[in-house]
């Protein structure tokens, strides 16, 4: 069955769902739930959100579930670079006078006591988030994934995309299909992947590559949400798509 208009369509047959919209450099991926998927990757992107110092040091005392994405996102990152993909690393990166910030939002992060976004952290580790400060860099252990012709934007909000460049770079790459990574993932990434379904873009979230502190129902109401907007694989499956791209 197609879903769609002329040149911006889906065929799905059963358990198999070719979004490639007719390209002629195309891959298929296993999905979650004994599912397949067609899609053009040099017409995709992986997206990595907010695996930051801010988020991930165990400097700050974070927990170690971030960190421990790192061998799933570097080998996802790998593969969707030998499929042709870009990659999109999305990070909060502000204003040092956070002009373009909302009350509501500076007050949210400041409510539980915590410093609030460009106010100084302890131990002489700079202002939070703030653009080129040590808490809005990438952690040390994805620096050697991170390459010139990556995207790196900067986000002002939950969701990548209010206020950023993202929509336009991905627009004037010709992207339709999104794969979404990092932290946390029932706040930045669910709020990223389901802007990116509003705004018209195929989702899928890469399980094994997103984390998050939350008590665990919170995760499973996430993931509930998020299942009737996007599809699920995981980096096993992203490099098995690699190795058999042609």
């Amino acid at each position: 069955m197609r879903f769609g208009n002329r040149v911006n369509y889906w065929i799905v047959e059963g358990d198999h769902f070719d979004v490639s919209r007719g390209s002629a450099t195309t891959t298929s991926i296993e999905l979650d739930e004994n599912k397949t998927l067609k899609f053009d990757p040099e017409r995709s992107a992986f997206i990595i959100i907010d695996m930051q110092n801010y988020f991930c040091s165990p400097l700050l005392g974070r927990p170690d579930g971030a960190l421990k994405l790192v061998p799933a996102i570097t080998s996802a990152v790998k593969s969707c670079r030998e499929l042709g993909m870009q990659i999109i690393w999305v990070n909060w990166g502000h204003r040092l006078d956070t002009a373009n910030l909302p009350p509501s939002l500076l007050y949210s992060w400041q409510k539980n006591g915590r410093p609030g976004i460009g106010q100084p952290l302890p131990d002489n580790l700079g202002s939070v988030l703030i653009k080129d400060s040590w808490s809005a860099a990438l952690v040390e252990e994805l620096e050697d994934s991170y390459a010139e012709s990556d995207y790196w934007v900067d986000k002002y909000r939950v969701s990548g995309f209010p206020g950023s460049s993202l929509d336009a770079i991905l627009r004037a790459n010709g992207i339709n299909t999104l794969f979404h990574a990092g932290v946390n993932t029932d706040q930045c990434v669910m709020a990223t992947l389901q802007d990116a379904n509003f705004l018209g873009y195929d989702n899928i979230l890469v399980t094994d590559c997103a984390a998050t502190t939350s008590p665990a129902h919170v995760l499973e109401g996430a993931l509930y949400n998020m299942k009737s907007k996007a599809f699920s694989t995981d980096s096993v499956s992203l490099k098995a798509a690699a190795m058999s791209y042609v």
